[in-house]
């Protein structure tokens, strides 16, 4: 019996559907192996801040952080073939996270729309004091001390710590559009920076909690006068 050729395109019609078919699954299995493998990746470089903070950068190594990560060896190396390769890449992921989680503590003050008062400056001080003491900043500070005598990690730390800054600075901007002189803002973000690093540092200090509010109280009270300076109402 002889095939129409309605009945020849018919057949010719069932094909069509088939092959994109596969072609559509080919791409699902494509875009999900991309998703598993950016996934295993940050298992690893949240893995690698953990060790730091609980073993130290120097104790940590490849096969540490592949444990901790639950990933084969295999998996580790073939996303990171050396020791070096992923320690300059926890640099990167540190680097957003930590500007996530400033940002995340910064933004959730609630900042008066005219003048600051004393307990919002205080709060900012406080959540400073909070970003000190999360995982990611313990890291990093891994990170630098380490970096003093490693080329590589230097380099690779030189490349965010600008950018860092820079954003750090925009977030105080952003949040606190009271101060008028970009210059006294400066000065007041560099004082909460670095006496909060310089406190977050300290881990093993004695009455380290209430050591930290009396200095919290008098960091205070310098940000208010310098602020006060600053829209001239000293």
């Amino acid at each position: 019996m002889k095939k129409s050729k309605a009945d020849g395109n018919s057949m010719s019609d069932n094909k069509a559907p088939k092959a994109t078919h596969l072609s559509r699954e080919s791409r699902v299995g494509e875009g999900w192996q991309a998703e598993k493998s950016a996934l295993t990746r940050q298992a690893i470089l949240e893995a690698a801040v953990r060790c730091f903070v609980e073993y130290g950068y120097a104790q940590t190594t490849t096969a540490m952080i592949a444990g901790e990560a639950r990933v084969s060896r295999g998996a580790m190396m073939h996303h990171f073939p050396s020791r070096s390769a992923v320690m300059n890449a926890v640099v990167g992921y540190l680097h957003v996270r930590r500007l996530n989680e400033y940002r995340a503590l910064m933004t959730g003050i609630e900042s008066p729309d005219e003048n600051l008062t004393r307990k919002t400056i205080r709060t900012s001080v406080e959540s400073a004091w909070k970003y000190v003491n999360l995982p990611s900043f313990v890291a990093y500070q891994e990170l630098l001390a380490a970096a003093r005598t490693d080329k590589e990690l230097a380099e690779a730390v030189s490349e965010v710590e600008q950018d860092f800054e820079r954003e750090f600075l925009k977030t105080v901007r952003t949040v606190f559009p009271h101060w008028k002189q970009v210059k006294s803002l400066q000065a007041a973000h560099d004082l909460v920076q670095f006496v909060m690093q310089g406190m977050g540092v300290a881990y093993s200090s004695s009455n380290r909690e209430q050591r930290a509010r009396r200095v919290i109280e008098t960091v205070t009270d310098h940000l208010e006068r310098i602020y006060l300076a600053d829209t001239g109402d000293a």
